[in-house]
């Protein structure tokens, strides 16, 4: 009877009805707007903190991974030039080999061999030529205007493998008799691509600034890659801001090309050669 009593003469529970006489009397017992906002503050405050703190402990090792990367590609990048400095000096040595074993007998095979080294890039070149230096745009954005050029998400100020495959086929076109980018000497069987944002000739990383080098008469090179379609669209990518200076060079010196060899010749036998 009591509890019944309790119900009837008072259905509102007692905190209820405390917080009903709080309102009443202007006193709210929800959290006011200067309150809120310190919560929310020191909330930011308290994640940022903790950001900061994951960012200084992870920064560090990240800082000396990407040093000791740097410093092992530049020392296998001195390993492999020390190795095509001594491959020059041993061709230089099978050259003098050959010489001295032919004699003025075989002077006539030994020009031949020399200008088949030419033609396959095995021997390095030296004479006059044309300089063609390809380089990104000082600053470079994305390309909104559907060139075909370029892809959607690609820099269209930023030269690409294909710029430079137009470049050099130009050059060969315009009668080039040797040609080297970034001191990489091209043959029938090198391949200028990209690898993300890197320009590869054969297996070797280039930057920009990109020099295309073409062994050949100079005046005649300047005219025919003028006329050709490579020239030509070299004028073009000025468009996109990329800048192509074409010069003539005294004395042009191209490189061997490293790796040179035969794949299917083979050593002919005394009776198939007889």
């Amino acid at each position: 009877m009591t509890l019944l009593r309790e119900v009837m003469e008072r259905p509102l529970d007692p905190s209820y009805a405390a917080a009903t006489a709080a309102r009443r009397a202007g006193l709210s017992s929800a959290p006011t707007w200067s309150r809120r906002t310190t919560t929310v503050a020191l909330g930011l405050l308290a994640g940022l903190v903790a950001v900061v703190g994951v960012v200084h402990l992870r920064a560090p090792g990240a800082e000396r991974t990407t040093v000791a990367l740097r410093e092992e590609v530049e020392q296998r990048q001195e390993e492999v030039d020390a190795l095509a400095a001594s491959v020059e000096v041993v061709r230089g040595r099978v050259v003098s080999a050959q010489d001295a074993v032919l004699g003025p007998v075989g002077a006539e095979l030994g020009e031949t061999a020399e200008s088949l080294g030419v033609l396959t890039g095995s021997a390095p070149v030296r004479g006059p030529g044309l300089r063609v230096v390809v380089d990104d745009a000082p600053s470079t954005g994305a390309d909104a205007s559907g060139s075909p050029r370029t892809d959607a998400a690609a820099d269209a100020g930023r030269v690409r493998d294909r710029d430079l495959q137009v470049v050099v086929n130009g050059l060969w076109e315009a009668g080039a008799e040797a040609v080297a980018v970034g001191g990489q000497r091209l043959t029938a069987r090198t391949a200028v691509r990209g690898a993300g944002e890197a320009v590869l000739v054969g297996y070797q990383p280039l930057a920009p600034p990109y020099a295309v080098e073409a062994v050949g008469d100079p005046d005649d090179l300047a005219t025919g890659f003028a006329r050709s379609a490579g020239g030509r669209y070299a004028a073009g990518l000025a468009d996109y801001g990329i800048s192509v200076e074409v010069d003539e060079a005294e004395e042009l010196h191209l490189p061997a090309a490293p790796g040179v060899r035969p794949e299917t010749a083979r050593v002919l036998e005394e009776e198939e050669g007889s």
